[in-house]
């Protein structure tokens, strides 16, 4: 072919073989230009699919929209959980430790001030990084979602924050185009509406972050125990790494779920640092930190020991969100606001279904966004808690292998503050359940010294110098009643021996004494009883030994004894200082309410005596070394419930333990509810000093009474057969007792035949000493120990068994009584300078008035 030499003539070249071809049939068009025409093709497709969407979504607007479906934050309620707080006794600063809410939607809202900045720029960075740049709508992300749903068989999403905001708010979820549409309207419009700092507050509070968290501030509590001001930049990734996919992504579900929530935490990280809102080396730290999740893992897998406060259970196994205490400050409120608020219960619906006021007034509690300030020392709860989810007492078990039972309540006896409450052994698995601290239960002979001995002492029917008989008070059912714990009798014995050694013969004789209803009254009025019955106030048995017809809680108990810790002031129990409401409004105010229960020398003469049942008596197993305390303990009758109840100087708290069943405890257990409180008050004092209790400054005195009949004592009380019978007590100076004995008479008494003497008896075996002329009526065979010192049996028969002749008894010589207050006439024949009056060692004194009675004959 000749060489074309111009463009031109290649051009017209090039036409003439293209034409050559096409007729031909054999040419074929260029794939770029056809690749062109399909792509201009699906432009023109897609230009117009947008323009009669816009036209669409136009139109729909216009008709059914505008006006109707605009998103407005100030018409929707959202919810808040009520907030129970406690107060750091350190700091006095109050802390929130738990929520309460309904239908699984526990929201506490947060300011964005106290939204760390870090934790903002996390969810814009992994949600929506152009947040801050459009008007509600990112339509990249809205066309791609577009493109996606006309050209597949599902819907893609492409939300903003705003959108996501939305959609929480009015809880419009449907995946369909008319859903996303009005989302998209709403979004547009919501954004000319409010400013993005209001938008992104409302988002963070209201996300679903699993565990029934919605919004950051829960969340924050849950998955790491602090308030999410706290949170660095590591936790802030974490967290809102949740929101995306909470079944897979929260931390604490499973360990599968942790490692997810570590992969999800670097990208948010890694989309932080593309974006620039963070810098490479805060990167590098927060990639680093090995955040520690509230079950004490980390998001490395590893687990930290010493994640938790000291006396916090680290084994619980624990399926309840609320504690024991917890649940007594929710029936408190409720119980409050019906009171104030006069609730009352609806009528029934159609179905018979009755709204009631205790119903009511339980989701107001819940529901309603309180703020609770509750008494709780959280340190003390934690230490109460574990004891008892670990006791080894919980391994005891009755006849359907049920685990023994117990409870606690602590108490501050100064303001009445509940500091903490365990209701139960083991585990607490459900909120809101049986509650044995405020169950009713018998105490035993707990009950002893603030039914029978305190109200005896207040009023004088007895004095701290008393002498009780212990001898059963009568025949009940055919045997000698009231028994004592242990076997036998003493016979004729102090008040504080009768509260050492837990005495039932004297606390029947003492509580009759002083009144069976007076009792009653004593423990309703003074003490705060309120489930106490009409027939408990007319037994003795009831009042005077604790078996009641109901029984007590260990609240009541502990708050009565808190009276001796206060010097006699008693002050009612409460476990919430006061309720606001979400506005900040004070609803319910529960100020602290005390009233003189007893006077302050009988708060003192008690407690000096319960110190004695720690030291010397029933209440051993509670002793623990380096602080002053005191206490009673408490058996039933039937060993179906043991009972302790003591105080120091800063706390007092009632143990109960037994079966729910009511089954008989076995005596291996002990007195389990001593050892428990033993338990818990020692870790409660662990670093605390001992101040010793309160003196009383004035209305003591110090008298020289006889053992044996609580009187000034005279010189008959001195010669008494088993030695000297005086005894210095302190009393109540209003009480003190003013008479004297009458219960030692001085007679001869014959050392071989045990006898009062009589004539034929040799005078080397005759002295003169004192007996007790007490008149006991003698059940049965039953014989107390002081039996052969008494008088009436001394001289039984009228004839010495020794020297059998029967001649006269020798008379009682008259004995002038001991002024305590005369110098030359001290106690006991006492003489000036401690010597004693030597002894008629001949008896001539007694024979010469027996041979003028003999020779009168």
């Amino acid at each position: 072919m000749k060489k074309l030499r111009h463009w031109s003539q290649k051009k017209l070249f090039d036409r003439q073989s293209d034409k050559q071809q096409a007729k031909a049939g054999t040419k074929k068009r260029p794939d770029h230009k056809r690749a062109w025409k399909i792509v201009g093709t699906i432009a023109l497709v897609f230009v117009l699919t947008v323009a009669v969407f816009i036209g669409i979504f136009m139109t729909y607007i216009d008709k059914t929209m505008r006006g109707k479906v605009e998103v407005y934050m100030s018409e929707y309620d959202t919810k808040r959980s009520t907030e129970l707080y406690y107060q750091d006794p350190d700091s006095g600063e109050w802390i929130m430790y738990q929520t309460l809410f309904l239908n699984s939607e526990n929201r506490i809202p947060a300011t964005l001030d106290e939204i760390p900045k870090a934790l903002q720029d996390a969810a814009i960075a992994i949600e929506d990084k152009r947040f801050m740049t459009h008007k509600g709508v990112d339509w990249h992300g809205t066309l791609r979602a577009i493109f996606s749903t006309l050209t597949s068989d599902s819907t893609q999403g492409g939300s903003t924050i705003t959108q996501q905001l939305i959609k929480n708010l009015t809880d419009d979820n449907q995946v369909t185009v008319k859903r996303k549409i009005t989302e998209i309207y709403r979004a547009l419009q919501l954004e000319k509406e409010y400013d993005k700092d209001v938008i992104l507050e409302a988002y963070l509070n209201n996300i679903y972050l699993g565990n029934s968290c919605y919004g950051v501030q829960t969340a924050s509590q849950k998955y790491f125990g602090k308030d999410v001001s706290e949170l660095s930049l590591a936790e802030c990734a974490s967290l809102i790494s949740i929101t995306n996919n909470p079944s897979m992504y929260d931390p604490l579900r499973s360990d599968w779920c942790r490692e997810n929530n570590r992969e999800r935490q670097l990208t948010v990280l890694e989309a932080m640092l593309d974006q620039e809102k963070i810098s490479k080396e805060e990167y590098d730290a927060a990639a680093n930190e090995e955040i520690v999740f509230t079950d004490g893992y980390t998001c490395l897998g590893n687990y930290k020991e010493d994640h938790l406060e000291e006396g916090e259970n680290k084994n619980s196994e624990s399926t309840a969100w609320n504690s024991y205490f917890t649940d007594q400050v929710i029936e408190d409120v409720a119980k409050a606001l019906i009171e104030k608020y006069d609730i009352q219960d609806d009528p029934a619906d159609e179905n018979g279904e009755v709204y009631t006021a205790y119903k009511k007034a339980i989701d107001r509690v819940y529901g309603f966004g309180y703020k609770i300030y509750t008494t709780q020392n959280m340190k003390y709860q934690e230490i109460c808690e574990d004891v008892m989810e670990n006791t080894k007492f919980a391994d005891y078990t009755d006849s359907n292998d049920q685990p023994l039972q117990a409870a606690v309540t602590l108490i501050d006896p100064f303001t009445g503050d509940v500091l903490a409450m365990v209701g139960g052994t083991g585990a607490k698995m459900q909120d809101r359940g049986w509650n044995w601290a405020t169950e009713t239960r018998q105490c035993g002979s707990a009950i002893k010294p603030i039914s029978t001995y305190a109200p005896a002492l207040d009023d004088g029917t007895i004095t701290a110098a008393s002498v009780i008989d212990d001898y059963p008070v009568r025949e009940l059912n055919g045997a000698a009643w009231p028994r004592n714990s242990h076997s036998g009798f003493d016979g004729l014995v102090s008040v504080q021996t009768a509260v050492i050694q837990s005495l039932n013969t004297c606390a029947v004789r003492v509580n009759e004494l002083y009144g069976t209803d007076s009792s009653y009254t004593f423990m309703v009025n003074k003490l705060g009883f309120t489930t106490l019955t009409d027939t408990d106030s007319v037994q003795s048995g009831n009042m005077a030994l604790g078996g009641l017809a109901y029984g007590v809680t260990t609240e009541q108990m502990a708050a009565a004894y808190g009276a001796f810790v206060n010097d006699g002031i008693y002050t009612k129990p409460r476990t919430f200082v006061k309720v606001e409401d979400a506005n900040g409004n004070v609803i319910l105010e529960n100020k602290s309410e005390s009233h003189v229960a007893m006077k302050e020398t009988t708060a003192y003469l008690m407690r000096n005596m319960l110190e004695s049942v720690i030291s010397s008596g029933t209440g051993g197993e509670a002793y623990f070394s380096g602080m002053s305390i005191g206490g009673k303990t408490g058996t039933t009758e039937d060993n179906r419930d043991r009972y302790f109840v003591g105080f120091s100087p800063y706390y007092c708290a009632a143990v109960w333990t037994g079966y729910e069943s009511n089954e008989e405890l076995s005596y291996a257990v002990g007195n389990a509810s001593a050892s428990l409180w033993k338990s818990i008050m020692k870790r409660v004092h662990k670093d605390l000093s001992d101040p010793g209790f309160h003196d009383c400054d004035s209305g003591l005195t110090k008298v020289t009474v006889c053992a044996d009949s609580g009187l000034l004592a005279t010189d008959a009380c001195k010669k008494d057969l088993r030695g000297s019978r005086v005894r210095t007590v302190t009393v109540a100076a209003d009480t003190a007792p003013t008479e004297s004995c009458n219960v030692h008479k001085v007679v001869s008494y014959c050392t071989e035949g045990k006898h009062v003497a009589t004539e034929n008896c040799p005078k080397d075996k005759v002295k003169e000493v004192a007996l007790l002329d007490w008149n006991r009526t003698i059940l049965g065979k039953i014989k107390a120990d002081d039996h052969q010192y008494l008088l009436s049996v001394a001289s039984e028969g009228d004839i010495c068994p020794k020297h059998k002749t029967a001649l006269p008894i020798l008379p009682i010589l008259p004995v002038e009584p001991t002024d305590p207050t005369d110098p030359d006439d001290p106690p006991g024949g006492e003489q000036p300078g401690g010597e004693e009056e030597p002894p008629d060692e001949g008896n001539q004194g007694v024979t010469d008035i027996l041979n003028k009675i003999i020779n009168r004959q």
